[in-house]
């Protein structure tokens, strides 16, 4: 089967989206699958490994759009000074905050004008030509594109329809239902349009939840199937052979802090409700990116002191300090309309099998997976949570913090995943309309008795 992916991320580069459609690339590859990726070279950590062989792998240029806001906003700008000037410009409470939402506000809906379907929307400039020629001198069987940035999923439309292929769109996060939409209002209509014109014509739609999945069937009507991102067990370093006795009970955060959704807060009560001698015992590090106000609310809760911001580290570095943690964080939004959400992370900590403490929306399909495989904690509310520190801490001075059971992970590899999907290309191929989820290789993957209801009132 000649498979081409297409991917504005791909490795080298270090970021969450190429380590999905990289390792998919490798599983075709070792399956003797004609593999091409279409993608872009421009992130600048790039210490991701390149798993396939780099002649299967194009790299287009990348220009981002000019934009032209500094001087569309200046006119405000002057206009903002000129009114400050007749009031009073070191009046504090009628300085800068007026000003900063205008700019703001016209940034906001500039950006939303110039950038359809999202900030990556000019790599059709590069990627539709580069693409064509690919096509034309190698023919593949099927497309596949990875979204987001969804501006791939309109490439790979327009070239399927071009050539007469069939295509299977990827969507790791929903689109116009995705719970972080922050379009200006007048988008969603664009966006609900766009997302139907691109979609209409793909042979199948693929997504990592099966929440996320009923979302897509019912906005579609097309056939929609779940697959998870999975973890690769040959990434990971050998875990410890046994657990040792410490006096520091190190609770790790590997990934972005998104303000106003992911909020530490229960921790940090549950951290200050502790006896001053236990308090010491603890200590939370975050590594990612956008971390830094994180200090901030610690300092608010009266925890500084054993909070700690690190540097984001290369993807092989991430996982030794999973391995290594005694708890591992998850934060997701306390929001019902994050239900759906399951993050890549998630399997890469199940597969670590330390102790995981979620924050979030309880009843969503993360926490659920948390809770139905015995991994950790899933709790808001920092009495809760600081009788749960108060016997990890206990474990770890004993040296009995093991290990979870293996079980937590079972059926969640990568390539458990990544056949899913390759029976998914080939039915698509027979033009059959089955279930990927039949397929008999999934017979040990465990799937929700309970998935929560998305119909459910505030």
């Amino acid at each position: 089967m000649k498979v081409l992916i297409i991917a504005f991320a791909f490795p080298p580069a270090n970021v969450i989206g190429a380590v999905h459609v990289g390792k998919l690339a490798r599983y075709l590859d070792r399956r003797d699958h004609d593999v091409r990726v279409l993608t872009t070279d421009l992130v600048e950590d790039r210490s991701l490994p390149l798993e396939i062989s780099r002649d299967r792998v194009i790299y287009t240029d990348y220009l981002e759009r000019k934009s032209w806001f500094g001087v569309v906003a200046r006119p405000f700008r002057n206009r903002s000074n000129l009114a400050l000037n007749s009031i009073g410009a070191d009046d504090p409470a009628r300085s800068h905050p007026p000003r900063g939402a205008l700019r703001r506000s016209l940034r906001r809906h500039y950006l939303g004008l110039t950038h359809i379907p999202d900030m990556r929307a000019a790599w059709m400039n590069a990627a539709l030509p580069a693409g064509r020629r690919l096509i034309e001198e190698w023919r593949p069987d099927i497309i596949y594109a990875s979204a987001p940035p969804h501006t791939g999923l309109v490439i790979a439309r327009r070239l399927a329809r071009s050539f007469r292929i069939p295509w299977v769109a990827g969507l790791r996060d929903l689109w116009v239902d995705n719970p972080y939409y922050q379009e200006p209002g007048w988008r969603r209509p664009v966006d609900v349009m766009l997302e139907a014109w691109t979609l209409r014509n793909a042979a199948r739609l693929v997504t990592v939840s099966p929440i996320w999945a009923e979302q897509l069937r019912r906005r579609h009507d097309k056939p929609t199937e779940v697959v998870y991102n999975g973890y690769a067990a040959e990434d990971f370093p050998p875990p410890p052979e046994r657990a040792e006795p410490g006096k520091v009970l190190t609770i790790r955060y590997l990934g972005s802090i998104y303000q106003g959704f992911r909020d530490p807060s229960p921790l940090f009560s549950a951290i200050a409700l502790l006896p001053q001698w236990l308090r010491r015992r603890a200590l939370v590090e975050f590594y990612g990116d956008d971390c830094e106000a994180v200090l901030d609310t610690a300092a608010a809760h009266g925890v500084a002191d054993v909070v700690a911001v690190r540097q984001r580290v290369p993807y092989r570095r991430a996982l030794e300090l999973q391995m290594h943690a005694d708890v591992l964080l998850l934060l997701q939004w306390n929001d019902r309309r994050d239900e759906g959400n399951l993050p890549a992370k998630l399997f890469e900590y199940l597969y670590a099998r330390r102790p995981i403490l979620f924050l979030g929306y309880e009843e969503g399909i993360a926490a659920q997976f948390v809770s139905e495989r015995g991994a950790g904690l899933v709790s808001n509310d920092p009495a809760r949570i600081a009788g749960q520190l108060q016997g990890w801490i206990a474990d770890k001075l004993q040296g009995h913090l093991e290990r979870l059971d293996p079980s937590v992970c079972r059926g969640l590899s990568r390539e458990e995943q990544y056949e899913k999907l390759e029976h998914l290309f080939g039915d698509v191929l027979r033009g059959g309309q089955g279930n990927a989820a039949s397929h008999p290789a999934l017979a040990d993957v465990h799937f929700p008795d309970r998935l929560p209801s998305t119909n459910r009132s505030r």
